[in-house]
Order: C-alpha cells, then sequence, then structure tokens
C-alpha cells in the first residue's frame, strides 16, 4: 500500500504539473490524491485551504474521494472543505463516490449537505452514476435521500435504462421499487426494456416486464423489444418476451419484422426461436422483401436455409 501512495505521489508531484501548482494547497491536492493523512494535517494546521482547487476545479476533496481515501476526506470535511464545490466538468465529490463505489464517503458527503442534483457535462447526477457503474448500496442510499430516480442525461438516459444497458440487476431491482418510471424514452425513444432487450439482459427483461413494461412500445423507427433482440440474436429474450405479449410478426415503419431483423444479421438462433414461436416468413416489407430475401441480400447463407425450408 505504502509502494503505491509513494507511485501516486510521484505522478502527482511530476505527471499532472498543467494541473497542480507548487504552492501549499498544491500539496494539499497532492496528500489527498495519495491519502496521506498525516501529511493533509500538517499542511491544514500550516494554512492550507481546504478549498482549495486546481485550476480544472478540482478540490482536495474530490481527489481523496475519487481514490477512497476515507481518512483524508473525514479529515477535509472537519475543515470545512464545500461538499457540494463543482469543477469545471461540474463533476462534485459526490459524484466521484458514487463513480468509486465509496458508500461511506457517500454518506458521509449526504450527511454534511451535498448536493445531489448536480449534474456533469454529460448530464450525470450521481444517482445515474451509481447506477451506470452497478453500486446498488449508493443507489439505494441516494433514494432514501431523495434523489430524482427519473431525471435523465443529455441523451435522454435515465438511471433505469444506464442500468439496464450494463445489465445491473440488483440497482435495477433498487430503482423499480422506488417506482422507476418504465415508460421514459431516451432521444431515439428507446425504453429501458429495448435497451435491456437489445443486450439480451434477460434478467432484467423479466424484472422489467413483470414490473409492467409494454413489450409492445415502439422506438422511433416503429421497432419493438422483439425488434432489438432479434437483431442481436438473444433468443432467451425473443421467447421471454413472446410470453408476455410481445407481437412476433410487428411491423417497423418500413415493414421490417423481427425475423427480417434477425435474418438480415444472421443470427440463426434467434431466426429459429422465432419460427418457433409463429413468426411468419411470407410477410414482405414496404419494398416487398421478405425475411428470405433480407437474409438473400446480407449473404447469410445458414439463415437462407433455414427460412427456404420454412416456407
Amino acid at each position: 500500500m505504502n509502494s503505491i501512495k509513494i507511485l501516486l505521489f510521484i505522478a502527482a508531484a511530476f505527471f499532472v504539473p498543467l494541473a497542480f501548482g507548487d504552492d501549499i494547497n498544491s500539496e494539499l491536492q497532492k496528500a489527498a490524491l495519495v491519502g496521506d493523512v498525516d501529511e493533509a494535517r500538517k499542511l491544514l494546521d500550516a494554512g492550507a485551504d481546504p478549498n482549495s482547487a486546481t485550476k480544472y476545479g478540482k478540490s482536495a476533496l474530490m481527489f481523496a474521494v475519487e481514490e477512497d481515501n476515507s481518512e483524508v476526506a473525514h479529515l477535509l470535511v472537519e475543515r470545512g472543505a464545500n461538499v457540494s464545490a463543482k469543477s469545471v466538468a461540474s463533476c462534485t465529490a459526490l459524484t466521484f463516490a458514487a463513480e468509486s463505489g465509496s458508500l461511506d464517503l457517500a454518506d458521509l458527503l449526504l450527511s454534511k449537505g451535498a448536493v445531489m442534483e448536480t449534474k456533469t457535462r454529460a448530464g450525470w447526477d450521481a444517482l445515474m452514476i451509481a447506477a451506470r457503474y452497478g453500486h446498488a448500496e449508493i443507489v439505494s442510499l441516494l433514494v432514501s435521500r431523495g434523489a430524482n430516480i427519473n431525471t435523465s442525461d443529455k441523451d435522454g438516459m435515465t438511471a433505469l435504462m444506464a442500468a439496464s444497458d450494463k445489465g445491473h440487476h440488483e440497482v435495477v431491482k433498487v430503482l423499480l421499487k422506488a417506482g422507476a418510471e418504465l415508460h421514459v424514452r431516451d432521444r431515439n425513444n428507446a425504453s429501458a426494456l429495448m435497451i435491456a432487450a437489445g443486450h439480451g439482459r434477460l434478467p432484467i427483461v423479466e424484472l422489467l416486464l413483470a414490473a409492467g413494461a409494454n413489450p409492445n412500445e415502439q422506438d422511433e423507427d416503429g421497432g419493438a423489444a422483439l425488434h432489438w433482440a432479434a437483431e442481436n440474436g438473444h433468443s432467451h429474450t425473443l421467447k421471454a418476451l413472446a410470453g408476455r405479449g410481445a407481437e412476433i410478426n410487428h411491423q417497423d415503419q418500413g415493414g421490417v419484422t423481427p425475423l427480417m431483423a434477425a435474418a438480415a444479421n444472421g443470427q440463426e438462433k434467434a431466426v429459429r426461436a422465432l419460427l418457433d414461436l409463429g413468426a411468419d416468413p411470407t410477410i414482405k416489407d414496404v419494398h416487398g422483401a421478405t425475411a428470405l430475401d433480407h437474409a438473400r441480400k446480407a449473404n447469410q447463407e445458414g439463415v437462407v436455409s433455414l427460412l427456404s425450408q420454412a416456407k
């Protein structure tokens, strides 16, 4: 551990000269980065500003929290560090705690009044970051303190969508229990269910369906969760969606069915699953093409063979 701290100190001293300065406050930031609580205390006693920050606005407290240096973080808070200060990119100590998964430090910051609603330049607040990285305990903590569970980033993605995207089952459970909105859409008009289906996150798809997600809701192109699962070859997800009432032969705005989507992408298992579920291979899209035509156009020989036998 000591050798790691020494290496971090060397990095802070030599490899980030544009971030740190040469004064006592810069030394405090370096001590926070490497977790040297004795040095940090000495510098604070000598007059270092607990709220000092680099030219990018990253404070000593942010450095300590980012590296999960709990002792230094507690010391800085005791000495008056602003728990809600923002960097140039609008990161806060709390967003760093949410990313690193430090429950103790997140609790400390919140107990001192840290603002939860601050969003980074990408539009992520602490809840969304914790959800994205799969830190269910921090998500629970933030929810218990009143975090807005349905807020979204610049792309319209919510914490529920982020957790569904990354496959964080426990986070999804926490958010659903807290009443996360199932039908919110991102900028592509995609829902958490579509996102989960597209990645084949079967346990999450089942959770969302059980919570009331509509298996037939459509994205901006008129595609449904079945299309998302089919084009990526997630046969088990297809079966789960069909079992909850998804329309096997639903056509998007271009007349494309899930079977066509699977065929065009060479997803043989998905094609088999859809045929077993009753998909109609004779349906045509707006250009008059069938699933077989899509497979031929994409040179998907295995699928061509399957669909030729299904005719």
